[in-house]
């Protein structure tokens, strides 16, 4: 899956954006960086793998935009999804987890949880940050976030994610310019770390992508 990739130098520390379909993840990256993916409001606008730069403080880093994860088994996934899972467990990258609360995006908070706890579990080792995206569309109520019947028998976990997303999740509108001030901070300190991270694995980074080569 990978050879269909751009080329990403895996010396340069690398942002990944995961995250559901159309939940943001390429407005941020049109932000964060050059890249400049398609926008549009349905499903799988990403078709594969993005890449952008970032320029901070003198230092160049790398951005990817990846195709949306729908709520499903990994093994029932699509080529295109699988190329998310492939920058995932074979690119020395950190992660930017893009959330919609709002459900703007078209998949129920629910489902969104799910999938996130499952990544999260399966890669939980990167450097991550949680992005609550679309926050100036909180305020709008939807059916499934404000239903008490359908409140019934979920667990305070996942009440507290529909509510606030995950812990020290960024809130952040594009449209509105909220939050992107201190995101792309947050990104610039993680992409630093990840840059020391490189530099002490040295060698076995470049054992695994030449794998994947």
């Amino acid at each position: 899956a990978l050879r269909s990739m751009p080329v990403v130098d895996p010396h340069i520390p690398t942002l990944c954006l995961v995250g559901s379909p159309n939940v943001g993840k390429s407005s941020l990256v049109r932000i964060l960086s050059t890249g400049k993916p398609e926008v549009c409001s349905y499903p799988f606008t990403t078709r594969g793998i993005l890449m952008g730069h970032i320029v901070s403080n003198h230092e160049r880093f790398q951005v990817t935009d990846t195709p949306g994860l729908l709520t499903r088994h990994d093994d029932d996934r699509n080529n295109i999804e699988r190329l998310t899972l492939a920058v995932l467990s074979y690119m020395p990258i950190a992660v930017l987890y893009v959330h919609d609360l709002s459900e703007d995006c078209g998949t129920k908070v629910a489902d969104q949880y799910i999938t996130y706890k499952h990544i999260k579990e399966r890669f939980g080792d990167r450097l991550w940050i949680d992005v609550v995206s679309k926050c100036d569309l909180l305020d709008r109520a939807t059916p499934s976030r404000f239903d008490d019947a359908a409140d019934d028998g979920v667990d305070d976990e996942l009440r507290r994610y529909r509510e606030f997303g995950p812990e020290d999740a960024i809130r952040v509108s594009v449209q509105s310019q909220i939050g992107t001030r201190e995101l792309k901070q947050r990104v610039h300190h993680l992409l630093t770390s990840q840059r020391a991270r490189i530099k002490a694995d040295g060698g076995d980074n470049e054992e695994a992508v030449g794998e994947v080569r």
